[in-house]
């Protein structure tokens, strides 16, 4: 879908495949071909290796003039809610999510060693990673190849003071400071997890056991990564993401674009120069993903306490009406999550008999334990009230995830379909 919408004509190969460049170049057609594998391979088009670019590189640097609305950067979604979009991100953007938010979220300074575990092709490894460590002076480790220990090691060797990770991270940390006598480093200042929901159990272990604090931060790649952060100390909510950043409006509106009171549940909606000018070459998901005002609609659910501090309930798309309840997927996985065996879940919403929405869960469990259905809807029928209860569990080894983390439910209902194939003209 992302090749789709590119105005561009061109051909992608394989190494080994023979394309006439001549005839392609007569055609005006542009050609990328893989690298072969290995230290002497040819490199990718347009890409020029680190190690040639330090050993020739100036230390005389000009910066390119830009404009301030130019785009820096497009950045394609997930796709969690539906095929791919690319999100133009300006150099305004940019400027003021590093300038204004970050600050407001995370006191880097120039001292600060920061672990570099994100990919750095998403917004949140990018801005609030490696754009954040160079306009700051900062250090960044950086993790060559993921792995629990490997990024454990990272931490200790280096002595990390910030680490911006994703929740399933954290996890694993975890995970390999339970089972084996791994020095716990304790140089850690700042954690921020983003990308996905955390769940409050993991969130307490790791306090714990790093003896540190976790800011739950929340964002898009429409906002240019975070917009409020759950800021460790004075003011933290568990289980929320916290207030608004500097220079950011976050409120909630209902269907009919009102804004909703203290504890009634909406759409998120954000206001901001870190947002987003709009979908590059998608003028209909632009327009319908913003309202009169200037905000940005971000699907996803919520509310705002007395306190004005959120917390995001679920997606829109992801909400079970049963019986006329609107039913929170994550608030019935954060209880099936509290049970010692359970490692990880997720909860959609599946067809019963009568064709009624009902609450399906999917489970996975800690290595070497064993869990009946039974078992884990009697947990839930004393921990949550009977509408909200799971009729059916299925256990499962693993849950479909993005590179973030972020579980996709429309592979566990059946929904996904492959997209990859190009269109033809007719």
């Amino acid at each position: 879908m992302i090749i789709q919408q590119s105005s561009r004509q061109g051909i992608i190969s394989g190494a080994d495949v023979r394309v006439d460049r001549d005839a392609a170049r007569d055609a005006g057609i542009e050609v990328a071909q893989a690298p072969r594998q290995g230290r002497n391979s040819a490199r990718a088009v347009g890409t020029i290796p680190l190690s040639e670019l330090m050993a020739k590189g100036s230390r005389k640097f000009d910066a390119a003039p830009v404009e301030p609305d130019d785009p820096a950067v497009i950045l394609y979604t997930s796709g969690t809610t539906g095929n791919p979009k690319g999100v133009t991100l300006t150099n305004r953007n940019i400027h003021f999510q590093c300038n204004t938010v970050v600050p407001s979220i995370i006191p880097f300074t120039h001292e600060d060693r920061v672990v570099g575990v994100l990919p750095l092709y998403h917004v949140y490894g990018l801005a609030n990673g490696l754009i954040a460590c160079v306009n700051y002076g900062a250090c960044m480790v950086m993790i060559a190849q993921y792995s629990p220990q490997n990024l454990l090691d990272a931490i200790a060797e280096n002595h990390a003071s910030i680490m911006p990770a994703i929740p399933s991270m954290y996890q694993h940390l975890l995970t390999v400071a339970r089972s084996r006598t791994a020095r716990i480093p304790k140089s850690l200042k700042y954690c921020v997890s983003g990308g996905a929901p955390l769940s409050v159990s993991v969130l307490r272990e790791f306090m714990t056991v790093f003896e540190t604090q976790i800011s739950e931060g929340y964002g898009l790649t429409e906002t240019t990564s975070s917009v409020c952060c759950n800021v460790a100390g004075d003011g933290y909510k568990e289980g929320s993401i916290g207030h608004a950043a500097t220079g950011v409006e976050i409120t909630v509106f209902d269907d009919e674009g009102n804004e909703l009171a203290p504890g009634e549940v909406g759409e998120i909606v954000i206001r901001s120069e870190t947002v987003t000018p709009g979908y590059w070459n998608n003028d209909a998901a632009t327009g319908e993903s913003f309202s009169p005002g200037g905000w940005f609609h971000t699907g996803d659910l919520g509310y705002a306490d007395e306190d004005g501090v959120l917390f995001i309930t679920d997606r829109k798309k992801d909400l079970i009406i049963r019986g006329g309840f609107n039913i929170s997927p994550r608030e019935v996985e954060e209880v099936i999550m509290l049970h010692p065996k359970v490692r990880e879940a997720a909860v959609i919403a599946a067809e019963s008999k009568r064709g009624e929405e009902t609450v399906k869960a999917f489970i996975v469990l800690h290595d070497g334990e064993e869990m009946s259905e039974r078992e884990a809807i009697d947990h839930c029928e004393e921990n949550m009230a009977p509408y909200k209860r799971p009729k059916v569990v299925e256990f499962v080894d693993t849950l479909p995830k993005s590179a973030t983390g972020k579980i996709l439910r429309n592979e566990l209902r059946g929904e996904a379909t492959d997209k990859r194939l190009v269109e033809r003209e007719r």
